[in-house]
């Protein structure tokens, strides 16, 4: 029995010198990963205008396709919408007394 509670309690000595060590290393290599969020900004910054461009094209493109194919459904679209604001009129002061 007794041997079960040292096992344990050098386990736990093991876990802990691990943790440091890989605390130590992660300070270690902290500017390195800094350096890498930088440059990954810096990219961003120089790709942002061809990312806004090809953005921008791409709404046209499947923007157009997309109103080619709802052109059809825009006279049902506007017939609803008579109908939706003919019964939601709003009542007036003299009706409603």
């Amino acid at each position: 029995m007794i041997e079960l509670v040292v096992l344990a309690a050098l386990g736990f000595a093991a876990l802990v010198v691990v943790g440091t060590v890989a605390s130590g290393l992660w300070l270690v290599f902290l500017p390195f990963r800094m350096l890498g969020w930088l440059i990954k900004g810096l990219g961003l910054l120089l790709m942002l205008p061809l990312m806004l461009l090809f953005g921008f094209l791409g709404f046209l493109i499947f923007g157009f396709g997309m109103m080619v194919f709802l052109l059809p459904v825009l006279p049902f679209a506007l017939l609803a919408f008579l109908v939706w604001r003919w019964v939601h009129r709003p009542r007036s002061a003299a009706v409603s007394g």
